[in-house]
């Protein structure tokens, strides 16, 4: 017989709980050192050579805890005195990481002596001094244990490396230790970093059941061909000069834009690119979004397309905002080596035009300038079915050695700094996708890193736009991902993103895409306006548009009362109990009083949670950009 379990108010702490930061996971076994890092010590200490010097902490690729590689110390000997080590772990975006909210650092070691192991924790504060160390013992030979250091012992207002030294006593004892898995956490454990191997979320109902493409083409109005078109889409920039532009009907240049799409047979994306466009950097862009003369000139362009748009009479336009700007704007007033800015509250704009606009007062910050830009392009193109998304950059949140080559933490870290800015937005402003690109150029073109990726460079990208993806609740749509390709005659213009799309769709949709819009970024690069290729590309594609890739089903989540648990219930079940109550598919995590995580799966109604060997009390939530639903259970 089934009984009811009570249902209780979710407890606050556990609701807000803050991301955890990785530290060190895996520097990868390609590398001798984790990249990024410090270290120095004895000569006969187990400093890696050529690596900086044997400058960085050797990584030990057999007996790791998780993933690929685990950090080592070794000295087979006592110190002695006047000998040192320091092993500095860098943060892996290289900047100094703000720390209001966060509790402690965590991590696992293991002894492989037989003897204690000795050594001092501290950290790397702003002024890049090292502050109060705090030593500590590992048993000797120990499995694997987790040591968990307050911050209230180490560091100040944050750090910019957590460093393993020396204890301030020597021991009689040498060092053989493995460290591994290092996070920095609100004391909770519930900002977990299990992220998903795979991220579907739901795509708007007019996207289609497909994986979709489609390509840029700004050729001169009347002068454009359908064999130069991929897929189903074909976008353009909207820049400041828009509102001149020549029109051949004299309705304007989108109006014409938009009917030369139709006699084509493909819809319409438009890239509506003004504030990265005006001027670059924080300064400038906050300058302008801050000025009532510039927005009053912006109001009006914006206003003037979406009246083109609508007027035009096309279906499902796709609408990308802003380019650029959000890099500029979250890496700050004093750049990349400072923390990003992740409060759109604290970026002013001048709504005045905007809400006259509208007819509706927006707050005056960009939160309000993005639910204007959202929803005002809803409102206007409500009967011709609109997509619209705002243009994050990887290089706003600083992966040093850049996306797809430097470390998997900072890769996590950019995504999920990224995901909490746009959600910030709230649900009037975040938009329905989110549009994110790969470079400004072919990889031919780029000096800065190497952009031909193989799969290990593709899994760090799918590995920041799944924690954007995850973090968000929204899938994740490429644009301005290169049309070259490696077999084009051209060797200036090669990219491996088209073949590796091709071949390997699947990788893509589970790194949390649901589309691409493929084409050049700067100038000199491939954007197949004359069949300079063999036709390659737009014939690829146009064998794709065959077969499409389906795309998963996923059910959006909409919850069926207001958050709080008053319409959630749940049910108890052999081992564990059920909840019922929304429709769909959500995230459902149960935790004990002291705010373990016990269960974290994407479940039905119908699916039971198992417990097995737990009792007493336990909180669980459903949702996870969306809260439904919140309560306690107690398992006899």
């Amino acid at each position: 017989m089934r009984s009811n379990l009570k249902a209780f108010l979710f407890l606050p702490t556990l609701a807000l709980a803050m991301d955890d930061i990785p530290l060190y996971l895996d520097a990868g076994c390609t590398n001798k050192s984790i990249p990024g890092s410090y270290a120095q010590g004895p000569s006969d200490m187990n400093l890696p050579t050529g690596t900086n010097g044997g400058g960085e902490i050797p990584i030990n690729c057999t007996e790791q805890l998780t993933g690929t590689d685990a950090m080592e110390i070794k000295l087979l000997r006592a110190l002695n005195n006047g000998e040192y080590f320091d092993f500095q772990v860098k943060t892996p975006v290289d900047r100094y990481f703000l720390l209001q909210g966060y509790k402690d650092i965590r991590f696992w070691v293991k002894n492989k002596l037989s003897t204690p192991a000795s050594f001092a924790i501290s950290a790397q504060n702003a002024s890049y001094s090292v502050g109060a160390a705090f030593d500590t013992t590992v048993a000797g030979g120990a499995d694997w244990q987790q040591f968990v250091i307050p911050l209230s012992r180490i560091a100040d207002t944050g750090l910019n490396a957590l460093q393993f030294s020396q204890p301030s006593k020597l021991s009689a004892n040498g060092i053989d230790i493995l460290i591994d898995s290092i996070t920095i956490t609100d004391g909770t454990q519930n900002g977990s970093l299990s992220i998903p191997t795979a991220v579907h979320s739901p795509v708007p109902s007019n996207w289609g059941p497909d994986f979709l493409i489609g390509s840029f083409d700004n050729r001169p109005l009347g002068t454009t061909k359908k064999i130069y078109q991929a897929g189903t889409y074909r976008y353009q920039y909207v820049m400041p000069d828009i509102m001149t532009q020549y029109s051949p009907s004299g309705k304007g240049y989108i109006y014409d834009y938009i009917k030369e799409s139709d006699t084509m047979g493909v819809k319409t994306a438009i890239v509506f690119y003004n504030l990265g466009k005006s001027g670059e950097g924080y300064s400038a862009v906050t300058a302008n979004l801050a000025s009532a003369s510039y927005m009053s000139a912006y109001v009006s362009r914006y206003e003037y397309v979406l009246s083109q748009m609508a007027s035009a009479g096309s279906k499902d336009y796709i609408l990308v905002l802003e380019p650029d700007m959000y890099g500029f704007l979250m890496t700050g007033p004093n750049g990349v080596n400072f923390p990003p800015i992740e409060d759109p509250t604290k970026i002013a704009v001048n709504m005045d035009a905007a809400s006259a606009a509208a007819g509706v007062t927006y707050p005056a910050n960009f939160v309000g300038w993005a639910t204007y830009m959202v929803q005002r392009a809803k409102t206007v193109l409500k009967s011709n079915g609109v997509i619209i998304g705002h243009m994050p950059n990887h290089w706003g949140v600083n992966i040093p050695g850049q996306v797809g080559n430097g470390r998997k933490e900072a890769h996590i870290i950019g995504g999920m700094t990224i995901a909490r800015f746009l959600n910030r937005l709230g649900p009037q402003g975040i938009g329905d996708v989110v549009f994110v690109e790969k470079t400004d150029n072919d990889a031919s073109n780029k000096t800065s890193a190497n952009w031909f990726w193989d799969s290990t460079g593709y899994w760090k990208y799918f590995l920041w736009t799944r924690c954007i993806a995850h973090g968000t609740g929204l899938s994740v749509a490429g644009w301005q991902v290169s049309e070259a390709h490696m077999t084009d005659p051209n060797t200036n213009t090669r990219d491996n993103a088209a073949e590796t799309f091709l071949q390997h769709p699947g990788w893509w949709v589970d790194g949390g895409f649901a589309g691409i819009l493929f084409g050049p970024g700067n100038p000199g690069n491939a954007n197949y306006g004359t069949i300079t290729d063999g036709n390659w590309f737009v014939d690829s594609m146009a064998a794709y548009e065959q077969n499409p890739y389906p795309l998963p089903t996923v059910t959006a989540i909409h919850p069926t009362s207001a958050p709080g648990g008053t319409s959630l219930r749940a049910v108890s079940e052999p081992d564990g109990f059920r909840l019922e109550g929304w429709t769909g598919s959500a995230r459902v995590r149960v935790w004990d009083l002291s705010g373990n995580l016990l269960y974290s799966h994407d479940q039905t109604t119908e699916d039971p949670v198992r417990l097995a060997r737990t009792h007493g009390m336990v909180v669980w939530g459903v949702g996870d950009r969306v809260r439904l639903g919140s309560g306690s259970a107690l398992l006899p």
